[in-house]
């Protein structure tokens, strides 16, 4: 069974905004709601925070923690990566995944181990999937219908079909 991750990086503290305790935020999430005021956020140190208010600033977000009260509390979450847990994320429809579910699963191919996904890449036309070789080396799998044919995320396995050429 595949070991889910335990938090999902959803944004980067970049830097303390004003002496009110505001922070900017890189956001690294496509869910608009994610920063919404009430949101609960963990930081990589463990810390809970709670949105009390946010709004967009020259590309990036402004957010007011209802933990963090002045400049020197937010001083101290400089570069600290704001996480979620995984029950925190919208359901998707079906056959449709989140990349922290997609890297770490087994790609097999009728009983063949090509290798364990190691990264996503993203891209315009399809994602593609870095496979990482138990032998060293990757392979290079496009996220597509025809090579990837079945994903069951319970035991931790993508079934592919590796075009001819590729591997």
């Amino acid at each position: 069974m595949k070991e889910q991750n335990a938090t999902i990086l959803v944004g980067v503290i970049i830097a303390p905004h004003g002496i009110n305790g505001l922070v900017s935020v890189e956001c690294l999430s496509d869910n608009p709601n994610r920063f919404a005021p009430g949101a609960h956020l963990y930081t990589d140190q463990g810390q809970m925070l709670t949105v009390e208010r946010q709004q967009s600033h020259k590309g990036r977000l402004l957010i007011a923690f209802y933990q963090v009260k002045d400049r020197n509390q937010a001083e101290k979450l400089r570069g600290c990566q704001l996480l979620i847990q995984p029950d925190q994320v919208e359901d998707l429809p079906p056959d449709v995944y989140y990349h922290f579910q997609i890297i770490g699963l087994q790609v097999c191919q009728q009983g063949y181990l090509w290798g364990k996904i190691s990264d996503i890449i993203a891209n315009t036309a399809n994602d593609i999937y870095v496979v990482k070789r138990p032998e060293g080396g990757q392979l290079l799998l496009p996220a597509l219908k025809s090579v990837v044919k079945s994903i069951d995320l319970e035991k931790g396995v993508m079934e592919v079909e590796v075009p001819e050429g590729l591997a």
